[in-house]
C-alpha cells in the first residue's frame, strides 16, 4: 500500500492541466438533478441509538488476510457462492481491495480495530459503535439466499459499506469538537461531511469500473446521486488527469449541494447533534463557543485516504458561498432559530433567563447547587 500512496503523490505533484474547472461545472451543474432524492447517511452523534454488539460481527482484519490476494476473477466467484452474510462481507472487501481508494479505507478502519456487522436498520444505511468499534451495514431485511443472484442489493451494501468506510476515516481523525463552534458551524460540517462521503463512493465505484466491474457504476447511475456521478463521468471523460488531481471529485462534491432534498436531511441530522449538545450540557454551562473554525484544519481533516487535500481550492467557496450556506427548508430554519434562541438563555428550574446574575438573585440556593 505505501509504494502505491508513493506513486500516486508522484503522479499528483507532476500533473498539470489546462482543463476550465469552472467553465466544466458551468456547462452541467444545472442539467442533472434528482426531484425525490433520499441519502442513506447518518450519523453516529444522533439520538436515536442501535446496540449493534448484539449483532454478530466479524473483524476486518480477518477478513483482509484471508482476501488480500484475490484478483476480480476470484471476487466473482465468491459472489456466486454467498450463502450467509459473513460471505457478503468476505466478497465486498475482496472487492474493495481491487479499488487504490477504497483498499485504504479498508486497511485504515482494519488498523483501527474495527469489526464489520449487518442488521434492519431501517432507513440507515450503516450505523458506528464507536466505543466497540463495530461498523453495522443495513441488510434491508433481504435474504441472504437472494442476495446472490441480486445485484441491485449487493451493490446497495456494497454502497454503504464504502459510506461506513469513509465515516470511519472521518471519525477516526477526531478533530473537530462541535460544542466549540457555533451550530451554524456545525451544519456547515455535516454537510460537507456528507457531500465528501457521497462523492468518496462515486470515486471508488469509477475505480472499480476501470479495472472492469461496472455494475456499481451503473448502480449509481440510477440512484439518487446519479447527478453527481454523471457529472463526474462527464469530467473524467474530458479530462483523465483529474482523477489524480482531485478536480473531478470536487464536481461531485459541488454536486452534492444541487438537491434540496439532500441538504434537508443532512440539515436535519445535523440539527438533532445541536440538541443533543444542548440536553447534554448543565443548566448553567454555556455551549457552542465561538471558537472560528479554520480553512487549513477543514480541508486536512476532509483529505482524502493518500493525503490529498481536495476541497483546499474551494474551501474559501464552501464557508462563504450561500451555495453552500443556504437554508431553504423553513421547517429545519425554525428548529435552528430556536437552538440559537436556547443559546442566548440559561435555565434555572426550567424558567429561561438572559442574565446569569440574575438568575442567581432570584434562585440562589439552587444556583449554589448547580455550580
Amino acid at each position: 500500500m505505501q509504494n502505491s500512496d508513493d506513486d500516486i503523490h508522484n503522479v499528483n505533484q507532476g500533473s498539470t492541466t489546462s482543463f476550465d474547472f469552472e467553465e466544466c461545472y458551468d456547462l452541467t451543474v444545472q442539467d442533472y438533478s434528482v426531484d425525490s432524492a433520499v441519502s442513506l447517511y447518518t450519523h453516529s452523534n444522533d439520538i436515536d441509538v442501535i446496540d449493534c454488539t448484539t449483532i454478530p460481527h466479524i473483524d476486518l482484519r480477518e477478513v483482509l488476510a484471508d482476501v488480500a490476494d484475490f484478483e476480480l476473477d476470484d471476487v466473482e466467484h465468491l459472489q456466486q457462492d454467498i450463502k450467509c452474510y459473513e460471505d457478503v462481507a468476505y466478497w465486498a472487501s475482496a472487492l474493495l481491495l481491487q479499488s487504490a481508494t477504497g483498499a485504504r479505507l479498508l486497511k485504515s478502519a482494519a488498523d483501527y480495530d474495527w469489526a464489520l456487522g449487518f442488521d434492519d436498520l431501517d432507513d440507515n444505511g450503516w450505523v458506528l459503535d464507536n466505543q466497540d468499534y463495530i461498523a453495522c451495514i443495513n441488510k434491508a431485511q433481504i435474504k441472504v439466499d437472494s442476495l446472490g443472484r441480486s445485484p441491485f442489493f449487493l451493490n446497495t451494501i456494497l454502497c454503504d459499506l464504502i459510506r461506513a468506510q469513509r465515516d470511519i476515516w472521518l471519525e477516526e481523525r477526531n478533530e473537530i469538537d462541535y460544542a466549540d463552534h457555533h451550530p451554524e458551524t456545525v451544519l456547515k460540517v455535516e454537510r460537507m461531511r456528507a457531500a465528501d462521503i457521497e462523492s468518496l463512493v462515486i470515486q471508488v465505484a469509477w475505480e472499480l469500473r476501470s479495472i472492469g466491474y461496472a455494475s456499481l457504476w451503473r448502480h449509481l447511475l440510477g440512484s439518487d446521486i446519479g447527478d453527481m456521478a454523471i457529472l463526474f463521468s462527464r469530467f473524467m471523460e474530458r479530462d483523465p488527469a483529474s482523477l489524480f488531481d482531485g478536480s473531478a471529485l470536487l464536481v461531485a462534491f459541488k454536486q452534492w449541494y444541487a438537491d434540496e432534498d439532500r441538504i434537508n436531511l443532512i440539515d436535519r441530522v445535523a440539527l438533532e447533534i445541536c440538541d443533543d449538545i444542548l440536553f447534554t450540557s448543565t443548566e448553567m454551562k454555556r455551549v457552542f463557543k465561538q471558537k472560528t473554525l479554520a480553512d487549513k484544519s477543514l480541508y486536512e481533516f476532509f483529505a482524502l485516504p493518500e493525503g490529498r487535500p481536495y476541497l483546499a481550492p474551494i474551501m474559501q467557496e464552501i464557508l462563504r458561498s450561500p451555495y453552500f450556506a443556504a437554508m431553504q427548508n423553513p421547517i429545519n430554519e425554525a428548529h435552528l432559530y430556536h437552538i440559537l434562541r436556547d443559546l442566548e438563555v440559561c435555565y434555572v428550574g426550567n424558567v429561561p433567563f438572559r442574565d446569569p446574575v440574575l438568575a442567581d438573585k432570584i434562585f440562589p440556593d439552587y444556583t449554589k447547587i448547580l455550580k
